[in-house]
């Protein structure tokens, strides 16, 4: 769960998108249509959370329900939250949550459709379409239902979704997948989706503190391994764990995708937001 305090910080900030929103009415993102601030387009009911200065006083004088004013340029966007439930999230779990609730929060709060989706192989969870700042607790309700377990192949379980509204979708992960995320992030950008990756590592997997003799267990799949960990070994490991890094870079570097490296050992909401700050997400 997000402190009072850091939701008040992401108040101040909205969800960056590169191009123009095209779907739904009554949200803050610029939409393709022509039009201006100034020309008016219809109206909604007003929801709690919803910019009072766009009320209409003259419709509550007159229907006793406040009414807020929609304009042709303003639209809504979708948001989609894509968030890795395999087992090898275990130890990251709770950062990876706390992302995915952060970028769930800033959709709900600049006006945008909601919906989160925790891939799994026994079958996806997914919640119900969010808007509304008020959305914010039944947010934070679903995500207390899921929870990391089993394994599978993420590109497969992002190939096998229906099919995704254009919008925005953000890829909460810790990535390791044969050949990294490329063939799930073309799919959804076929889909019309504006990407970004939000990878998370543990600090031990950034930099383990093993010593001597060990056997290690594979999460996902059991099985297990015996290592001697010396220096020669741990150089090995940070070798391939660059090398495996710039994979996940490079591939999203490709694909014009936003991609940050949360690190679950630090404290999320001192590191959050000057971190999707650097990589474009806000």
């Amino acid at each position: 769960m997000l402190s009072d305090a850091f939701l008040a910080r992401l108040d101040t900030l909205c969800l960056a998108v590169r191009g123009r929103a095209s779907g739904g009415a009554g949200g803050t993102r610029r939409s393709r249509n022509t039009g201006s601030s100034a020309e008016f387009s219809d109206y909604r009911e007003y929801i709690p959370g919803d910019d009072i200065r766009r009320i209409d006083w003259n419709a509550l004088a007159r229907f006793d329900r406040l009414f807020l004013k929609l304009f042709m340029e303003e639209q809504e966007s979708a948001v989609t939250v894509l968030l890795d439930g395999s087992a090898s999230m275990g130890d990251k779990w709770e950062a990876a949550r706390q992302a995915a609730e952060a970028l769930g929060y800033l959709a709900l709060t600049g006006g945008d459709r909601l919906r989160v989706i925790c891939l799994r192989e026994d079958g996806d969870r997914r919640s119900p379409v969010l808007s509304g700042r008020q959305a914010y607790a039944r947010l934070e309700q679903f995500l207390d239902t899921c929870a990391p377990e089993g394994g599978g192949d993420l590109n497969e379980k992002i190939l096998r979704l229906d099919a995704l509204p254009k919008g925005l979708c953000f890829l909460v992960s810790d990535c390791y997948t044969d050949g990294g995320p490329g063939r799930g992030l073309d799919a959804l950008r076929y889909r019309k989706q504006e990407c970004a990756v939000i990878q998370v590592l543990s600090a031990e997997e950034l930099d383990p503190a093993l010593e001597g003799a060990l056997r290690l267990t594979d999460s996902e799949s059991g099985e297990t391994v015996n290592l001697l960990a010396d220096r020669e070994a741990l150089d090995r490991y940070r070798k391939a764990l660059e090398q495996f890094l710039e994979e996940i870079r490079e591939c999203c570097f490709r694909r014009e995708v936003p991609c940050c490296l949360l690190n679950a050992g630090k404290n999320f909401e001192e590191e959050w937001i000057p971190l999707v700050s650097s990589c474009g997400v806000i």
